[in-house]
């Protein structure tokens, strides 16, 4: 039997890198997913949040953190379940503030999802650094590596995650932002 002739485009395989973002993307949203959220602080002196018992599948409301400072907006997202995406915008409001946020107060998502939020650089920004990757690396380890960089550092703790090790941070790295910037971890352990 003789197969016809295909005409028109050819078929192409997506790439091994493609795929593995995916699965990457994929594997972190059903940790995040997973972990559910509350909080903590650590004994090294910064802020740790861990997760809550909820599982996946679960709703979560997402809470009004615009106007708060980041670390706090983080810990209010993460008990709720939620994650922060951050991005640093100019803005005459006070460096560290959130200024905006993606999804409305009171809006239902699932846990582990992400909220956008939008924080002042201030009116007078320090100068703009490139985040380190810190993920895949241990917690200790990439807190150091963000801190020698002249960052301060936000870890919150994702239970589903038993190695230690960091899974996303955000900004993510090779982002530009001001020194002394606010970068949150999200790690296991």
């Amino acid at each position: 039997m003789t197969l016809p002739e295909q005409t028109g485009r050819s078929r192409r395989r997506p790439t091994l890198g493609w795929w593995s973002l995916a699965l990457l993307a994929i594997a972190l949203g059903l940790a995040f997913a997973a972990a559910g959220c509350g909080s903590d602080d650590n004994e090294t002196g910064g802020a740790t949040t861990e997760a809550a018992t909820t599982g996946p599948g679960s709703a979560a409301t997402v809470p009004d953190v615009e106007g708060a400072e980041l670390a706090g907006a983080a810990e209010q997202l993460s008990e709720a379940g939620l994650r922060a995406a951050v991005e640093y915008v100019p803005s005459s409001e006070a460096s560290g503030q959130v200024i905006g946020q993606s999804r409305q107060p009171g809006t239902e998502l699932q846990r582990g999802d992400a909220v956008s939020l939008n924080v002042s650089i201030g009116p007078n920004p320090a100068v703009k650094v490139v985040v380190p990757d810190a993920t895949e690396q241990t917690e200790a380890d990439g807190r150091a590596a963000l801190e020698q960089a002249g960052f301060e550092v936000q870890t919150i703790k994702i239970p589903a995650v038993t190695e230690d090790t960091v899974v996303s941070q955000s900004p993510p790295s090779a982002a530009r932002i001001p020194r002394g910037s606010l970068v949150i971890l999200y790690a296991g352990g």
